[in-house]
């Protein structure tokens, strides 16, 4: 089953869909948190929460400040915006009828995964992460463009005052998984955010894998560690 809804945060409205597993009665529920330049509608977070439904999971897809159906626009957001948006939308599924409120994790891409460790270091209401291909380190380059959007200089000066190790630090129960080829996030960047999470932890370095995943067989990978993870912890 799927329910559409709107809610209101401190920077904008956010437009989010939640995915439940058949049943009347609460699930677990994995909160999806996509990239910088992404949305709700991505194949593989589409792929994802049909996946985690198969398997008894909930998941929540939405789009963050300046994606998709929200409000905002992309070239002013930043971490600390997402991180707003984030907050609002766990809070959200918290109050769900179908939703477990003990049983809740985030599956974060790139920028999407850094709020979702920032997250997870400061609500301990989360109970496990998974976190693909996730910077720790944000610099300007060039004109500050990214594919194509020059985004204000407040996202990079923003971002650089998180200590995002630090965060790292505060947060168990994470797997990573990085592609080896990421053109986008150095491989490297993954595995420094890895050797700082306390345990238990995992990771998984995808060989030949970009920062998308798109290789089928590279994101089906993905997918099912990430779905056996949060079966191990949440069930």
């Amino acid at each position: 089953m799927i329910e559409a809804f709107e809610i209101v945060s401190t920077f904008n409205k956010i437009s989010g869909l939640m995915i439940l597993p058949e049943g009347d009665k609460k699930f677990p529920c994995a909160v999806l948190s996509h990239g910088l330049i992404s949305s709700k509608e991505s194949s593989k977070y589409t792929l994802l929460s049909e996946r985690l439904a198969d398997a008894g999971i909930a998941s929540c897809r939405f789009d963050y400040h300046g994606c998709g159906e929200s409000g905002g626009w992309i070239e002013e957001t930043t971490l600390t915006i997402r991180l707003d948006n984030l907050n609002t939308i766990v809070d959200y599924i918290l109050r769900h009828q179908h939703v477990n409120a003990d049983k809740i994790g985030i599956i974060g891409g790139s920028f999407g995964g850094t709020t979702g460790l920032i997250k997870a270091a400061r609500d301990k209401r989360i109970q496990c992460a998974s976190l693909w291909a996730t910077p720790c380190f944000l610099e300007k380059e060039g004109d500050g463009s990214i594919d194509g959007i020059v985004f204000k200089d407040h996202i990079y000066t923003d971002f650089a005052a998180y200590n995002i190790l630090a965060e790292a630090r505060k947060v168990s129960h994470a797997l990573v998984i990085h592609g080896e080829a990421d053109e986008t996030v150095p491989c490297i960047e993954g595995k420094t955010i890895y050797d700082n999470l306390q345990q238990p932890k995992g990771i998984e370095i995808i060989e030949g894998g970009d920062h998308v995943f798109s290789d089928p067989v590279h994101r089906d990978r993905a997918i099912n560690l990430a779905i056996d993870w949060f079966c191990k912890y949440l069930f």
